[in-house]
């Protein structure tokens, strides 16, 4: 078992209307409602290192904590595992058994390299770990995350990676120097992508309920289409070549002669915004 040592980051104070994942236990009297401040404890990082071959893909798989990843002058993946929960004040022996006992952190290869952190069940919901990952700047294989609850925060800026995923089901999602086929979506949370060339396949780029930031190189070849119900479509220097048709389904775009792969980019409520690079 980790020995994960432990620290008080921070307080955060609730009123007692709050939900309980803003950082407050709610208790109920016969004719009050209490709310207590909850402690975030961490507990020391974990690290790990798993060998990298080439056209390797990575797979990060997270229960709740922000993801980070990053290239480095490194020849493995390098993995840090940063635990956290929140408890009330004086608990951290409580704190500390939770992650030690409650929380799986892992770092393997089954094909693909494999990042995964994961709680017991019936484990409490603020227990998690942040995730920071540091790949080669060789890495040319396919990025995956999946995130449950927490930021995504991707920077493959100069790798010639084959196509990222990145899926969420609560948190914001920051993606630079995307390559290959593009598959990023949050049901709750803004999205920012930056391409650095176009794909041959078609991808989508998505928000339940947030803004999409497109940013784009001018001289690419595919097509391209932009929705939301609720917001406004945002045009900055297009160039002249680009084809765009507007209706009530939101706005087409054709790029070069259109022969490349097709992205979709649609947010229920928010703007999309596309800048050209």
């Amino acid at each position: 078992m980790m020995n994960r040592s432990l620290r008080i980051a921070c307080f955060l104070i609730c009123a007692a209307s709050a939900a309980a994942m803003a950082g407050c236990a709610i208790t109920t009297g016969e004719n009050s409602i209490t709310a207590e401040t909850l402690v975030r404890y961490e507990g020391s990082d974990e690290s790990a290192r798993v060998e990298y071959l080439d056209n390797q893909s990575v797979r990060i798989v997270s229960d709740n904590g922000d993801v980070e990843v990053t290239l480095g002058n490194v020849d493995d993946v390098v993995v840090t595992f940063s635990p956290f929960t929140m408890r009330k004040k004086d608990e951290d022996r409580l704190a500390k058994a939770e992650m030690e006992n409650d929380l799986r952190l892992a770092a393997i290869t089954e094909g693909d390299v494999i990042i995964s952190t994961q709680t017991t069940s019936g484990a409490s919901g603020y227990l998690g770990a942040d995730i920071r990952v540091v790949l080669p700047v060789e890495f040319n294989g396919v990025l995956r995350v999946e995130q449950d609850n927490g930021s995504v925060d991707v920077d493959l800026d100069g790798a010639l990676s084959r196509g990222t995923t990145v899926l969420s089901d609560n948190g914001s999602i920051d993606v630079v120097g995307a390559r290959g086929a593009i598959d990023v979506s949050t049901d709750n949370g803004s999205v920012f992508v930056d391409l650095d060339a176009w794909s041959d396949t078609d991808g989508s780029i998505s928000s339940g309920n947030g803004s999409i930031e497109l940013s784009v190189p001018a001289g690419v070849d595919g097509t391209m289409t932009a929705q939301t119900l609720f917001g406004d479509i945002v045009e900055q220097g297009l160039p002249s070549s680009w084809a765009t048709a507007a209706n009530d389904a939101g706005t087409s775009y054709t790029m070069g002669d259109g022969d490349g792969g097709h992205l979709t980019l649609f947010t229920e409520n928010g703007d999309v915004a596309i800048f050209v690079k």
